[in-house]
């Protein structure tokens, strides 16, 4: 493709509009439910609706607007104000909020507000039949868990910060501060990876022993989802730091299945047992499976030889790649509550080895990529939380939107340059009449 014929394909591509489309197919609703949060202001000194500032914290993040005080530059057009007053739903709004008054909101805002908003968003999706075939052996949903350090500090900066000692290049022992969030991710279909839930893991003090950790973390998410969404059929996933008899008695417990990593070092009385083993007998042998053409592994009813009181079955996979050195041979290792059969083997590597990718593209995308979400946009603490759940709303929308705009793949557009497309037309294309005809208009939405 040339660049005459990119050109010509870009100028099909209606920017803004496109978000406001799918939004609006998606979340019909989605103005309704940002105004029934509770609304922490007073009422006689409020000038601007909570859609305004919700909407104008989503368009800065699919943007890729870095800072706050970046998007009051952008987002100082006549143009902007139209769109965003279109979009928000607020007749009255003449001007753009100031990005202090936008903090001091999200200052005052209950964090579980914006919880309740994506649970909403969610729910929706998870009721569309469209993507039902992407469900684990037809049936389970697949939720990742997944941990990740948000926000570094040299000194403490609130009550719940966690704290690390290192050592530093000249010998001596500092202290260390940093914040760190559990995602629990649900995966809608292999383009469409979103924020399920979150769990900050905070300190208490920062004189005790003891602090919180990731898997005390997916203890209490855990325990969340189930009460969110009782009947849903869940598969969790996680790495081996999961892979212990708490987490898989949580998820006998709520009729879930699992797949974790499987590191020998996190269960060595298991591992042993499996190797022990005869192949052929009770480890059957699989050759030939997925892409790479690997060998196949599995036993069931591993945890009770070695003495453990759940379930456990184990699959590995492995095969060979081709490297500088040479051939190199690769093999990976799950654990397991669902039986393992020759026919859904593939189905359960498929689906552990997912994981990994989805863990490690999704942070990614979002750190360095167009969110940029180890950027402090506050130094209140409650204000960073919703400024964090914000860019898991965003998330949302944007990657319907990328999953749907045939254009992008046509032209093979990376996000960030995405991004900065949807920042010139919020800025430069004025939204018609036309086009909100086109946003509220039925359509059907194929997703990749």
């Amino acid at each position: 493709m040339n660049k005459k014929e990119k050109r010509k394909i870009k100028e099909k591509d209606r920017g803004i509009v496109d978000i406001a489309v799918i939004a609006n197919h998606f979340f019909k609703d989605l103005l309704k439910w940002i105004n029934e949060m509770n609304d922490p202001r007073q009422r006689g000194y409020i000038k601007y609706e909570q859609s305004d500032f919700i909407i104008l914290g989503i368009l800065k993040n699919i943007c890729g607007v870095e800072t706050m005080r970046q998007m009051d530059e952008k987002f100082n057009k006549e143009n902007c104000i139209k769109t965003l007053k279109m979009i928000s739903g607020d007749k009255e709004l003449s001007e753009m909020p100031h990005y202090d008054t936008i903090n001091y909101y999200l200052e005052k805002l209950s964090p579980e507000c914006l919880r309740g908003l994506r649970k909403k968003m969610i729910y929706s999706l998870i009721r569309r039949k469209s993507f039902y075939k992407h469900r684990l052996l037809d049936k389970y949903w697949r939720i990742i868990l997944d941990g990740t350090g948000q926000f570094y500090f040299k000194e403490r900066h609130c009550e719940n910060c966690l704290c690390v000692k290192r050592k530093v290049s000249d010998g001596s022992t500092r202290i260390f501060y940093y914040q760190k969030v559990l995602e629990a991710k649900i995966v809608m279909s292999n383009k469409v990876v979103l924020s399920l839930d979150t769990e900050f893991i905070e300190g208490e003090q920062e004189n005790i022993s003891k602090q919180d950790c990731e898997q005390n973390a997916g203890k209490r998410i855990l325990s969340r989802i189930k009460k969110e969404y009782p009947r849903l059929p869940i598969c969790i996933q996680g790495d081996a730091l999961y892979a212990t008899e708490p987490i898989m008695k949580i998820c006998r417990e709520n009729k879930w299945v699992y797949i974790f990593t499987h590191k020998g070092t996190r269960q060595r009385l298991l591992q042993e047992n499996y190797e022990l083993l005869e192949e052929g007998k009770d480890k059957y042998i699989i050759a030939n499976v997925c892409q790479e053409k690997g060998e196949g592994k599995f036993a069931n009813n591993v945890g009770k030889l070695a003495g453990k009181t759940e379930q456990m079955n184990i699959l590995e996979y492995s095969f060979e790649t081709k490297e500088k050195n040479g051939l190199k041979r690769k093999r990976m290792e799950w654990v397991t509550n669902i039986e393992i059969t020759r026919r859904n083997l593939e189905k359960l590597i498929t689906a552990g080895r997912g994981r990994w990718k989805i863990e490690n593209e999704g942070f990614n995308n979002q750190k360095n990529g167009i969110y940029k979400i180890s950027h402090i946009n506050s130094r209140n603490s409650r204000a960073m939380k919703n400024h964090y759940l914000l860019t898991q709303i965003s998330d949302i929308i944007m990657q319907l939107y990328l999953s749907w705009n045939k254009y992008i793949k046509e032209i093979k557009q990376s996000i960030k340059n995405t991004s900065l497309r949807l920042l010139e037309s919020f800025r430069r294309d004025p939204i018609t009449d036309e086009d909100v005809k086109q946003i509220t208009k039925y359509i059907t939405i194929h997703l990749e």
